[in-house]
């Protein structure tokens, strides 16, 4: 069952690369074809299509993903009540500058 589903995704990826890929090479292609010396009349029509500002798509979408990613392994930090303070906490080891709840739940002494 796990192989057949690590198969199916394997094959499910590779074949949306090659949508990307053949994308470019058309891409390319055109590109070529604008520029080559073969057709005069492509080459001086080619930088009013090029005056034209392409949008700005934001993000890729790897970059989003990894975003989202790091968002969920970090998380939010913990909302603290407004009434507890930084104190000096007396532990074991020495004393050390922490909240007071904290101070509280490892066994210290509010000085």
């Amino acid at each position: 069952m796990a192989r057949s589903a690590a198969l199916t995704l394997a094959v499910s990826l590779g074949l949306c690369t090659g949508c990307f890929v053949f994308d470019e090479i058309d891409q390319g292609r055109e590109i070529m074809k604008r520029h080559s010396g073969q057709n005069p009349g492509a080459r001086q029509a080619a930088p009013a299509a090029v005056a034209e500002p392409a949008e700005d798509e934001g993000p890729g979408l790897f970059a989003r993903v990894q975003t989202f990613l790091q968002e969920q392994r970090e998380g939010s930090a913990p909302e603290r009540d407004p009434s507890d303070e930084i104190v000096t906490c007396e532990l074991e080891h020495g004393l050390t500058f922490t909240y007071a709840s904290d101070c509280r739940s490892h066994g210290g002494r509010i000085r």
